[in-house]
């Protein structure tokens, strides 16, 4: 419920401008990202490096039915999940992958992507939550894991075997400089695409976050709190979840530090809170898929994918749940 002062601060000139500004810091990052990806898998292709580059993802791809060009995104992941996945969908939109396995190998991608997040993670779990920070994440590793060999093995029984395929490499293969400028060329619808669609898209999901429906969405999760398997003091860390990972850490920290709850409770309680506040994650989500896939395609594989994904934090928490102390 909103009153006329909250609507009135809302269209305050500066206030109102809040979400654009946010929404361009955003897309500052994420945009270089997704051209250099879409610039470089053409580039490769036209240069005949991809067996090259993914000699290292062999056993993925095989083992998946994979494209090899998939190996590229794969190896891609661990320094950049967005780059992996407009890769992914370069190829979709040439036609060398099908949908099935553009999903596939964008959720067999879960493993390098949460890798890859230990630069973030790791200097805030550890100073404030020490061992037990560090066995969360190597919790949230080992679901990433577990997601990318189920992917893998769903992959291997719906795709096709992928014969070794011979790319193409010339005799006299292009200069860096022509090759750099063709994959220019190669690269100027998908990139149209990516303005086109990210940019408004983008603005769009930051405006609606500044007017709290996904405050109103994550409010209908709260009655759920009280029926968890958790002391009550466990659910203070649930619920700064809705505000934040590094809220939650905080209040972790202090619990333990005052004994006031012992490891294996943060534990459970930052993974039961990882699920329960999926939702407020949609606000970085939904730029982010429908940004690279679009909104139709980037909806279904969103939705897929995190279920997926807290269906397994999900069991992993039981099992922590009923792992002896």
């Amino acid at each position: 419920m909103y009153n006329l002062a909250s609507v009135v601060h809302t269209m305050n000139p500066i206030v109102f401008f809040d979400p654009l500004i946010a929404a361009l810091k955003y897309l500052s990052v994420m945009i270089p990202l997704m051209v250099v990806a879409v610039v470089l898998v053409n580039l490769v292709t036209i240069l005949g490096y991809i067996e090259r580059f993914t000699y290292l993802a062999r056993p993925v791809v095989r083992w998946g039915h994979l494209h090899p060009a998939s190996g590229l995104s794969f190896i891609t992941a661990f320094a950049s999940p967005t780059a992996a996945n407009t890769m992914l969908m370069e190829l979709y939109q040439k036609g060398e992958i099908s949908k099935k396995e553009l999903f596939i190998a964008s959720m067999a991608n879960s493993f390098p992507a949460m890798i890859m997040h230990w630069r973030s993670m790791l200097p805030i779990l550890i100073p404030l939550l020490g061992r037990v920070g560090t066995i969360y994440f190597l919790l949230l590793v080992l679901v990433g894991l577990i997601k990318t060999s189920i992917i893998l093995t769903v992959g291997r029984f719906v795709l096709p075997p992928q014969f070794k395929k011979s790319f193409e490499r010339q005799i006299n293969p292009p200069k860096i400089k022509g090759a750099l400028k063709k994959s220019l060329i190669k690269s100027l619808p998908m990139l149209k695409r990516i303005l086109f669609i990210t940019i408004p898209v983008t603005i769009s999901v930051f405006y609606v976050i500044k007017f709290h429906l996904f405050d109103f969405l994550n409010k209908w999760l709260e009655p759920i709190m009280r029926f968890l398997p958790l002391p009550p003091q466990a659910l203070s860390i649930v619920a700064a979840q809705f505000a934040g990972s590094l809220p939650a850490y905080t209040v972790a920290s202090n619990f333990l530090v005052n004994h006031v709850l012992n490891g294996k409770q943060i534990i459970l309680s930052l993974l039961i809170g990882t699920v329960l506040t999926s939702i407020a994650s949609m606000r970085y989500l939904v730029p982010y898929y429908w940004g690279i896939f679009g909104p139709r395609l980037g909806t279904q594989l969103m939705l897929v994918s995190q279920t997926l994904r807290q269906t397994i934090i999900t069991l992993v928490a039981v099992a922590v749940y009923y792992w002896p102390k």
